[in-house]
């Protein structure tokens, strides 16, 4: 059963990962597995997974041609680039999973346990070190810039497509062509600017997430901060002033590598500020005895109102600011967070 289970989660995260949803869900069966039957089979889960991930790659770059040597050469020349970015997402992201989880792993090491929050910290700031040289390298690629640009293009053109009049070649009026490069351009800025943040989400609701599915499954309690517990430390409050300034210097003055580290830091701050935000309300709503059911409806109202194009501005700014405020109001004066 043992080699079993290990084969069963590692094709689980492959799948997945090839689904298109693996930065969203691939790295879950392999917190579960961790949580199930300890290290060993988390890395040997995880090294299969890795070794699954680049065989399939390599075989969808070949595309099951049976085209000559020179041909399959060519095909797998020019996906080069988009296998590394893949195994190198992989690799980050699995090796993010253990690192946060380095003390419960290698007890015998002794690491001091540092809180969660700053594990994930650390952990992003590590993928974002070993991300320098593969942006760099890809930037200079021709063949993966001619692979994006191709990608969006056709794209593009089917988006175009769409709003031109049913007899005619023109676009609807008032509805202007997109451009590939001018949306090439945007698309890479806003990429820059947040890929950090959505490494240490997806590493935060992976790591969560698995550890819920993983402990429940074998009849464990997870041992989790609930959200209405979570509280960042006051000396968070730094980091996040820091990063806002250098956003500000960053508009006045475009400085692109110091513009790409303050949003991503902004965005990370700005998150586990609202995740607290998210605990007052909850610890309020309970203060009032609201039932457990409407608190949850509340809750899932303010993120999706969150996510509407008007409205969804204030809340990202009201959320995260009412975290903010328990630096001086002290809401919820004997919870502490463990995360």
């Amino acid at each position: 059963m043992t080699v079993i289970e290990i084969l069963i989660f590692a094709a689980v995260s492959t799948l997945l990962y090839r689904l298109g949803l693996g930065p969203l869900l691939f790295l879950i069966p392999l917190q579960v597995l961790y949580m199930r039957r300890g290290r060993k089979y988390f890395a040997a889960a995880a090294g299969l997974s890795l070794v699954l991930i680049l065989l399939i790659g390599v075989l969808l770059a070949r595309r099951w041609s049976m085209a000559g040597a020179e041909l399959t050469q060519a095909a797998l020349s020019r996906a080069a680039p988009f296998l590394l970015l893949d195994m190198a997402v992989a690799v980050l992201l699995i090796g993010g999973l253990a690192l946060i989880q380095l003390p419960e792993m290698n007890p015998e090491l002794q690491v001091y346990r540092l809180p969660r929050v700053t594990r994930l910290a650390i952990a992003t700031i590590i993928a974002g070190i070993l991300s320098v040289p593969l942006i760099l390298y890809l930037r200079g690629n021709d063949e993966f810039a001619a692979g994006v640009r191709e990608f969006v293009g056709l794209r593009i053109e089917a988006m175009n497509n769409a709003f031109m009049g049913a007899d005619s070649d023109s676009l609807l009026p008032g509805v202007q062509p997109l451009q590939t490069e001018a949306l090439l351009e945007a698309i890479n800025a806003i990429l820059l600017r947040s890929f950090l943040f959505y490494y240490f989400l997806l590493l935060t609701f992976s790591w969560w997430l698995g550890t819920i599915i993983g402990a429940r499954s074998v009849g464990k309690h997870p041992g989790l901060t609930r959200i209405a517990d979570f509280k960042l430390p006051d000396r968070y409050i730094w980091p996040l002033i820091a990063s806002l300034a250098l956003v500000v210097l960053t508009l006045v003055a475009s400085i692109e590598f110091l513009g790409i580290l303050a949003w991503n830091a902004l965005l990370i701050l700005v998150f586990l500020y609202g995740v607290s935000g998210l605990g007052i309300i909850r610890f309020l709503l309970k203060k009032l005895n609201v039932r457990p059911g409407v608190r949850w409806m509340l809750i899932a109202a303010i993120i999706i109102l969150a996510m509407t194009p008007r409205i969804g501005i204030a809340v990202l700014i009201l959320v995260p600011g009412l975290g903010v405020s328990e630096v001086w109001l002290k809401y919820r004066r004997e919870e502490r967070s463990n995360i």
